[in-house]
């Protein structure tokens, strides 16, 4: 019922702020709701961040299976969206996100497979929430270059329509894309690091995959970085690289949990 109720009020909370994200009169994005609005959304997220952290990670007797995995990447998620329509300009991406947290918590609204919720140690739960976390700054960060590629194209064809008066400028797209990458980047390094010093045997066959595809996504992201701090990397190849990396690692870890535990009945953190 929880679940329910999260997926539902993210859903009206992204909606609002994706409707509210149009100018008014003065050119400047409207606030429906205003500070009130915010301050419930906020509760809303750390209502459920308590939750996820007494039930779910605190808890030595349950595990992390799908649902729940899809459950803290919402909340992350929605966090990031949080914030991110607090910043000028980007109250239509934060909509954007936090619409994208509804649509993940519809996992664990309509369906939960206790079975599957295998009790993991507190290590193999820490090496679980870094990844978690790295692929939530990298998911909010798909979104952005998303909509980065669509101001590309718009300034390309030199093209003016309603969305982009919607969207922040690219400048400040883009910078916020890097701070997204960074963050993403050393979450990333984290969780492979405690992978190799938490996770017995890394390249067991059915984490082998898992492994490789995580590295070479986060040798990408890496790249990106340097790139971005080294030589200013920007622009429209710069995105086409952000995409690649982030689907390495949906195939990593979302392919790779989905088909264990849904269609194999196996688990691992």
């Amino acid at each position: 019922m929880f679940a329910f109720t999260i997926f539902a009020a993210y859903g009206a909370a992204g909606a609002a702020l994706t409707l509210g994200g149009a100018p008014n009169e003065d050119g400047e994005p409207q606030r429906p709701g205003g500070n009130v609005m915010l301050g419930v959304l906020f509760a809303l997220v750390a209502s459920h961040g308590g939750w996820l952290t007494h039930s779910v990670l605190m808890n030595p007797a349950h595990g992390l299976d799908f649902a729940d995995v899809v459950s803290v990447i919402a909340w992350l998620l929605a966090a990031i969206g949080l914030f991110a329509s607090l910043q000028r300009g980007f109250q239509l991406v934060g909509g954007i996100v936090m619409l994208l947290a509804a649509i993940m918590m519809a996992v664990p609204a309509f369906w939960h497979d206790p079975t599957n919720a295998n009790p993991l140690s507190w290590q193999i739960k820490l090496h679980a929430v870094l990844s978690l976390v790295a692929y939530s700054f990298l998911i909010a960060g798909a979104v952005l270059a998303g909509a980065s590629m669509l101001q590309d194209n718009m300034l390309r064809r030199a093209k003016v329509t309603r969305l982009s008066t919607l969207l922040p400028p690219l400048m400040a797209t883009e910078r916020f894309l890097a701070t997204l990458t960074a963050s993403g980047f050393v979450f990333l390094l984290l969780a492979i690091v405690s992978g190799f010093v938490f996770v017995d045997n890394l390249f067991a066959q059915h984490l082998m995959h898992k492994t490789v595809l995580s590295i070479l996504g986060t040798i990408i992201f890496g790249a990106l970085v340097i790139g971005r701090l080294a030589a200013g990397w920007r622009g429209r190849r710069m995105l086409q690289l952000y995409l690649a990396g982030f689907a390495l690692l949906i195939l990593a870890y979302f392919g790779s949990k989905f088909v264990l535990e849904v269609l194999l009945g196996e688990s691992w953190g």
